[in-house]
């Protein structure tokens, strides 16, 4: 689909709901003065009937009917409000992504990934101005984890494959990306009104798994007969002893002993219900979310096993998590203190729903963690299919059985803005084989290793990629360019690139190859040094079979490719306008760059340069020979 028809449909989609929540909430309104108005006329009228009057009793009963109904209309009102809001804020969000403007989102991943990984910090992978904050569209924590560790590994052939065949089908179901997304907004801003935060934190399931990894108090032990038991006996003392059949001193003592009992053993309960507390976020948006994907009939082979992960036990997630919520919302009695005094020592109320609770427990300790696992999952696929839905550039990368060199048509860099970006065919020369990129000073030779890298990064993890065609086949993925001093550490910028350079060529006869982008190595020492070791490095890496690009100021280093043919030279390069300005085309093209813009740039900055005969102890330049 092309961007402007992406934007026109999320921006139709985002005014159609918004309109709607208007409509819902003038409805909620109204719904609101005629609640008034009743709970008035129940008051009035029942307060005048109480003077004798019965007709007026009539009207209070009625009154206080219809209030009842206008409090369960009014409450189901405003969730569908709530449901065309967050549903209006996906497309808003989509919209933001489509017109380029994403750093706005929430930023994804930040120091989620290690600072030694091989290339994340390198190419923007995770973190502000990141490929993982452009493509996140989850709303679980394992979603947000399962998407980074994909872009973070590579997966292989086989699985690519079935993700990819998930991706497109995904793709072209907005309808259920749309309900993965409000369904989990709507829980988390819940979570937030309640715990009186403005920012909503993604939904995390460890609450469930950690009341499913608590030890049965109730279930399975004699206590559960005592629980059960209980009650009937002291009520029926009780009623004994209100007829005059048992002594009253008996019924005392059953009474003092089921107090004992729920006073004893009630803090049991109290502890796992706060485990399973907030029940309109997590419940609620968790079984939305996993039943939206009950619903649905997949074809590819990857969501159809999601969606059977999602049963646990035998049973659909609508059946199992219904359960856990009904248990939960009577859990909430607690918070009811005069009630819940009564209730509980009536009939040990926190004990037996603790059972309850505990023998739901018992069915789905097993599989309740893979069913998570899976949501998150699906949430990442959906991530990867938002790109391949909105990004008119978005294809399916080709991932070769056999060795095969990266050779890429019309690649783009898949953070910049469609009608931004400069497309560049990319190939690699052989297996192993390097392209060394001169250029001029901001021409695109570092954009084009972070496209590179960031196009590989989402063809393994099963995505698409931006690119017309791109056929690659295995490799590790190591990058070095960005090397940061650490004065806390005591390392020097030199020292700091050594330390990244050994990440890339440690282990590099193994397989599958290493693929390296490398932009200006060593620039923390000499000249001479820089050269040198720029070569070292290269030769190294080829030797043992690796490709990659290598960036580089220092155009003595494309003499390589002279003596290997695996070696090819490509530069970019300033133009001149009509007007004699210097602009950047950001086109690739083959040879060496034979210009150098720095004094230039300089000059555009206002300093003067001096020419090298006016510098103190200028070498002459050497006669030249006739």
């Amino acid at each position: 689909m092309s961007a402007g028809g992406a934007e026109a449909r999320h921006a139709a989609a985002e005014a159609r709901w918004r309109d709607e929540a208007r409509a819902l909430s003038a409805r909620a309104d109204r719904l609101s003065f005629a609640r008034l108005g009743a709970f008035l006329v129940a008051a009035i009228s029942g307060v005048s009937a109480a003077a004798g009057s019965a007709w007026l009793g009539v009207v209070a009963a009625a009154a206080t009917l219809v209030f009842g109904v206008l409090v369960f209309v009014h409450a189901r009102v405003l969730a569908a409000r709530d449901d065309a809001e967050a549903r209006a804020a996906v497309h808003a969000r989509h919209l933001l992504r489509v017109r380029g403007t994403w750093h706005a989102l929430p930023a994804t991943g930040t120091d989620a990934l290690p600072p030694d990984h091989g290339y994340a910090g390198d190419i923007d992978l995770a973190g502000p101005a990141s490929l993982a904050q452009r493509l996140d569209v989850t709303h679980t924590t394992r979603g947000e984890a399962q998407l980074l560790d994909w872009l973070a590994a590579p997966a292989d052939a086989a699985t690519i494959h079935r993700r990819q065949a998930a991706v497109a089908e995904l793709a072209a179901d907005l309808e259920l990306r749309e309900d993965l997304e409000a369904f989990a907004a709507r829980g988390r801003r819940a979570l937030a009104r309640a715990r009186g935060r403005d920012t909503p934190a993604k939904l995390d399931p460890a609450p469930f798994l950690a009341f499913t990894e608590r030890s049965a108090f109730l279930h399975g032990s004699p206590r559960a007969l005592l629980v059960q038991g209980l009650p009937p006996v002291t009520l029926a003392v009780v009623a004994l002893s209100a007829s005059g059949q048992v002594p009253l001193a008996a019924a005392g003592v059953r009474v003092a002993l089921q107090l004992l009992v729920a006073w004893r053993r009630g803090g049991h309960a109290i502890e796992a219900f706060q485990l399973v507390a907030a029940r309109r976020g997590y419940v609620e948006a968790f079984r939305t979310m996993l039943e939206a994907v009950e619903r649905r009939r997949f074809e590819s082979p990857a969501l159809v096993a999601l969606r059977e992960r999602m049963h646990v036990a035998g049973a659909p997630p609508s059946a199992y998590l219904a359960r856990l919520d009904r248990w939960a919302g009577l859990a909430e009695l607690y918070t009811q203190f005069l009630l819940h005094f009564v209730v509980n020592l009536t009939v040990l109320w926190d004990l037996q729903v603790l059972l309850r609770l505990e023998r739901w427990n018992a069915e789905v300790r097993e599989g309740l963690a893979g069913a998570f696992d899976a949501l998150a999952e699906l949430e990442a696929l959906a991530s990867l299919a938002t790109l391949l839905d909105q990004d008119p550039a978005a294809r399916f990368p080709e991932i070769a059985a056999e060795p095969t060199p990266l050779t890429a048509r019309g690649l783009a860099h898949p953070l910049l803005p469609p009608s931004e970006r400069v497309a560049n065919d990319v190939a690699l020369p052989g297996l192993p084989g390097a392209l060394i990129v001169t250029g001029s000073n901001m021409a695109g030779k570092s954009t084009l290793l972070r496209a590179v890298g960031l196009n590989l990064a989402l063809a393994f993890a099963g995505g698409p990629v931006t690119a017309e065609t791109f056929v690659t086949s295995r490799v590790r993925l190591r990058a070095s360019m960005r090397a940061h001093d650490s004065l806390q550490r005591g390392a020097s910028y030199f020292r700091a690139e050594l330390e990244k350079l050994r990440s890339v060529v440690e282990r590099a006869d193994a397989g599958p190859p290493i693929f390296f982008l490398l932009d200006e190595l060593l620039r923390g020492t000499n000249a001479r040094a820089r050269h040198l070791g720029a070569r070292a490095v290269l030769a190294h890496l080829l030797d043992r079979g690796a490709l990659g690009l290598a960036a580089t100021h220092d155009v003595a280093l494309a003499c390589l490719a002279d003596e290997r043919p695996a070696v090819l030279n490509v530069h970019f390069t300033d133009v001149l306008d009509e007007a004699g300005e210097m602009v950047f085309d950001y086109r690739l093209r083959e040879g060496v760059v034979r210009t150098s813009n720095a004094l230039r740039l300089l000059a555009l900055a206002g300093i003067a340069v001096p020419d090298d005969d006016a510098l103190p102890g200028a070498i002459p330049e050497p006669a030249r020979k006739s």
